[in-house]
């Protein structure tokens, strides 16, 4: 099992073969690095592809601290491509990956090449802190199960919903089985998101994509990081909420692969 180890951390990652432009890609919040099985051999084709599970997410260790940063975990970004020797990649992020992302960027330019943020925010609201508060509710009145169903309709739209009942069930399952506390530090660190004022910092040209029916991270959040950074581009990806690359993963393919070639 591929391993690096930053700062006393051992972070799982997966990474092609060289030859090829660097692909970072970046999870959400409850993601692994399987969750980009649709995207991988795509983009395979064309870049090298590394993925990695976040300090509290996947096969990665989960240190106790009372809250996993967006900043330090952009930082273990740039560790694994020191790790790898590699000067530079593209980035994709999805929601919270694409929060990451951003740091990752204004904390290390020269690392990104270009920049991918898909169903993501610029800064973490009143709402985002609400839906926080409510799954914390949730897990002490009905645990993982509970919390999986009140965050249903905010991850999924109506299509994959009513298409896709065995997946739904197994994400269902597997969340009843997984430690709250990772996910919960991973939230709070959310909380403290709020990069309106440097992100006009950035200098690579980005591609800011959200799903049409994304009840999350709605359209509003991409059109202010789209204002944001200068000579971004938005796409809406369509028939899909939240989690674009699953529900619709050919055009969220086409879009981005457009984008960097």
């Amino acid at each position: 099992m591929p391993i690096c180890t930053i700062d006393g951390v051992e972070l799982y990652y997966e990474a092609g073969p060289p030859g090829k432009p660097a692909l970072l890609l970046l999870n959400g919040l409850t993601m692994t690095t399987a969750a980009w099985g649709l995207q991988t051999p795509v983009f395979s084709e064309h870049f090298r592809t590394l993925c990695m599970d976040f300090r509290g997410q996947g096969k990665s260790a989960r240190p106790e601290a009372s809250q996993y940063a967006l900043s330090r975990q952009a930082d273990d970004c740039a560790g694994l491509l020191d790790a790898l020797q590699i000067e530079s990649a593209d980035v994709i992020g999805l929601s919270y990956g694409g929060m990451v992302a951003q740091h990752l960027a204004v904390r290390h330019p020269a690392r990104v090449r270009r920049l991918v943020l898909a169903d993501t925010l610029a800064w973490s609201d009143s709402v985002n802190r609400q839906i926080a508060d409510s799954w914390q509710l949730a897990i002490e009145a009905g645990g993982r199960r509970l919390q999986f169903e009140l965050s249903l309709p905010l991850v999924f739209g109506h299509r994959y919903l009513a298409a896709n009942p065995a997946v739904i069930q197994l994400l269902r399952e597997q969340a009843a089985m997984a430690d709250w506390e990772p996910v919960r530090r991973l939230t709070l660190g959310v909380l403290d998101h709020d990069l309106r004022q440097q992100l006009a910092s950035l200098a690579c040209p980005t591609l800011i994509a959200v799903g049409a029916e994304d009840r999350f991270t709605p359209y509003h959040h991409a059109q202010l990081l789209s204002s944001l950074i200068p000579g971004a581009r938005l796409e809406v990806i369509p028939d899909c909420g939240h989690a674009s690359p699953l529900e619709n993963p050919k055009a969220f393919n086409q879009i981005v692969l457009t984008f960097l070639r």
